[in-house]
């Protein structure tokens, strides 16, 4: 099945790929509508993180094309510019891969050079750069920003049009130096020199993750995100969140220790669902999923038990739909009333997708020996695992 829309703008579409992204995130569809409480769990722990993310090479390497596409070489028309943006994204990771083809995580590998992505690095990690302080101002979008940046250019250029002393020329490389357009501060960037470009390759430089490690740990204050970095933690330790939790719940502050206690107990409720939602629709013919399901039994009270309301009120959530289902749910399984348990299932997938797309109402067309729909939560920690080793890798690194 092909899909399409029609293509009214940039961010049109950058929505309609954000949608399509929800649904194939790590090859896991949200089947029972959870994504928004996991997300909210997400990002109260790993901020500025996505499950699309791949290096942490990529939160410098897109302020570095963003940067310098507004400095005049592209003209003053903003769709040009963020033209060339697309395309500088693209030779960066031509470059990354020339420097070494093997390497993991450059966004574009399985097309480049021939071919490039329909979402960009400047798309996957806009929300992470604003998040972590690198550009200066959270509300812009990136064509936002092009188009306010090439403006500050132009009305720049215009007010020194017979006015220019000898120190202009000197202002103008102050201000690209320093990130700055005018009065306005864009940027927040360590050191890096023009040739940038030259010797490009997926690690950071020591420079880069020393400055990302500050970075990340001075915009994500009380964050577990924070705590891995001063406290210097190897997440490589951990397979899964609830062993890194296990570990660190006495030692972080309190309501952090309280938050992860509250997602491993979200966890539970929600594996459970899914395991039973695998169990139907196999017909239980699914033997990992029978498995799974006569290993989490004997528990199931103790598995069930979350403070719901707790859940919503620290995340501020307000989803009337997906607590009663939660709820409903949870109070089935305490109850261990199995057969209600299925029944709420059935109808939450029917109300999220219609009857028609419901998987549970065509079980006979799917493959009965694949697990469907995800399995423990893992509040973006894989992720999180990945730009940490990046950063400890740098500042070990001799490039400086």
């Amino acid at each position: 099945m092909q899909l399409g829309w029609i293509d009214f703008s940039k961010e049109d579409r950058q929505k309609a790929l954000d949608v399509i992204n929800l649904l194939s995130e790590q090859g896991a569809v949200d089947e029972l509508g959870i994504g928004i409480i996991r997300d909210a769990f997400a990002n109260y722990f790993f901020p500025g993180t996505s499950t699309i993310q791949t290096r942490a090479k990529y939160f410098l390497i897109v302020p570095y094309v963003l940067r310098e596409a507004v400095d005049g070489r592209y003209g003053k028309d903003a769709n040009r510019v963020l033209r060339a943006i697309d395309s500088a994204e693209k030779d960066c990771g031509i470059r990354l891969l020339e420097a070494d083809p093997k390497a993991e995580g450059v966004i574009g590998t399985r097309v480049l050079p021939k071919g490039w992505v329909a979402r960009k690095p400047s798309d996957i990690y806009w929300n992470g750069i604003r998040t972590f302080g690198i550009f200066c101002d959270y509300g812009l979008s990136i064509p936002e920003y092009v188009s306010l940046a090439v403006k500050l250019k132009e009305q720049k250029s215009v007010s020194r049009l017979g006015n220019r002393n000898d120190d202009a020329e000197e202002n103008d490389k102050d201000d690209s130096d320093a990130g700055d357009i005018g009065n306005i501060r864009f940027w927040n960037l360590p050191i890096y020199h023009d040739d940038w470009r030259d010797n490009l390759t997926i690690e950071l430089t020591q420079e880069e993750a020393f400055y990302l490690d500050k970075q990340i740990q001075k915009s994500t204050k009380g964050s577990l995100l924070e705590y891995v970095l001063k406290n210097r933690i190897d997440l490589n330790e951990y397979d899964y969140f609830a062993s890194l939790t296990a570990e660190l719940s006495e030692k972080v502050g309190e309501k952090l220790a309280y938050m992860m206690k509250l997602a491993c107990d979200f966890n539970n409720l929600v594996y459970m669902a899914r395991v039973r939602y695998n169990v139907m629709l196999s017909e239980d013919e699914n033997i990992y999923a029978n498995d799974e399901w006569s290993r989490l039994l004997p528990d199931i009270r103790h598995n069930a038990t979350v403070d719901l309301d707790a859940v919503f009120g620290e995340l501020q959530l307000i989803n009337p739909r997906a607590k009663s289902f939660l709820c409903g749910i949870q109070a089935a399984f305490m109850a261990s009333d199995i057969d209600m348990a299925d029944e709420l299932i059935r109808k939450r997938e029917r109300s999220l997708k219609g009857a028609a797309r419901a998987k549970l109402s065509r079980t006979k067309e799917f493959d009965h020996s694949k697990w469907v729909g995800g399995g423990m939560l893992d509040y973006r920690f894989s992720n999180a695992r990945r730009i940490v080793n990046d950063i400890y890798a740098g500042e070990v690194s001799a490039d400086v």
